[in-house]
């Protein structure tokens, strides 16, 4: 007990700030799903944080959530959305031919933002470090995403608190 206790008062006077990690890979909402896969593969990631054109936190992704977008069979009303949204609303009817075109193009042209979480779990930058233990405690996430004005900035993971501990 006296090391959980003295680990406590190591992080009790520390910001988030000062042991997130500032190295981040994240991925655009607009990408394709066939980038992100590729993206997965290269950086050999399971999971990224998900970011608007203005660099805004909108998501999180998961390689589960590609496997899942691949192994489904795509609705109708998926694929008239798709049409809508390549064709416009008064794109015109389009042959059975185009449509299995589409469908077979899916990973292409379907977008991180059709098959990504939207809701995400994340601290400001000035939260002190125990307050955003407490907050991955209480709702059982490994890593909580680190903002400042909106904007992404870092990541606080189980490993950072750890690692202080250990130091």
């Amino acid at each position: 007990m006296i090391v959980a206790a003295s680990a406590l008062e190591d992080i009790s006077d520390l910001r988030v700030s000062d042991l997130m990690s500032r190295h981040l890979l994240t991925v655009y909402e607009g990408w394709s799903i066939k980038r992100l896969a590729g993206f997965f593969v290269k950086h050999n990631l399971s999971a990224a944080p998900v970011v608007a054109s203005d660099d805004e936190l909108v998501g999180v992704v998961a390689l589960s959530d590609v496997v899942k977008f691949e192994s489904k069979n795509h609705t109708e009303r998926e694929m008239k959305r798709l049409v809508e949204f390549y064709c416009g609303p008064y794109g015109g009817d389009l042959s059975e031919n185009d449509l299995k075109h589409l469908k077979e193009k899916a990973v292409e042209y379907c977008t991180v933002n059709s098959i990504m979480t939207p809701e995400v779990v994340s601290v400001d930058i000035g939260v002190s470090a125990l307050d955003a233990c407490k907050i991955a405690v209480n709702i059982n996430v490994d890593n909580l995403f680190v903002t400042k004005d909106g904007k992404l900035v870092g990541v606080l993971s189980a490993m950072d608190f750890l690692r202080k501990i250990i130091n």
